[in-house]
């Protein structure tokens, strides 16, 4: 996964409150995953099916208060996968996580 990037917001009342991007290394996007929480200083969120689902048919999730087993002051925390510099989406059922 050459230059592609994790990009996690945090979304309060419609707005960007925080936003960070992270490189994912050698195609380890749980680490990247785990750096944005670390940056946003929040836990990691529960994983349900429904997060990875998204995350390979669009690249992108988002996570709710209730995902998390701590309160949290946002309404949600959205994660998205950044292609590199001229790369395509496919137009098929080709996923973000194919080139992992």
């Amino acid at each position: 996964m050459d230059n592609y990037r994790l990009w996690g917001r945090i979304i309060s009342r419609h707005r960007i409150e925080k936003s960070e991007t992270v490189d994912i290394e050698d195609g380890d996007i749980e680490t990247a995953f785990l750096e944005i929480c670390r940056r946003f200083d929040v836990q990691r969120p529960l994983q349900l099916p429904k997060h990875t689902r998204e995350f390979e048919q669009f690249g992108r999730t988002f996570y709710a208060p209730e995902h998390f087993t701590e309160p949290v002051s946002f309404q949600k925390l959205e994660i998205e996968l950044l292609l590199p510099e001229g790369a395509k989406k496919s137009s098929g059922r080709r996923t973000p996580l194919m080139d992992a």
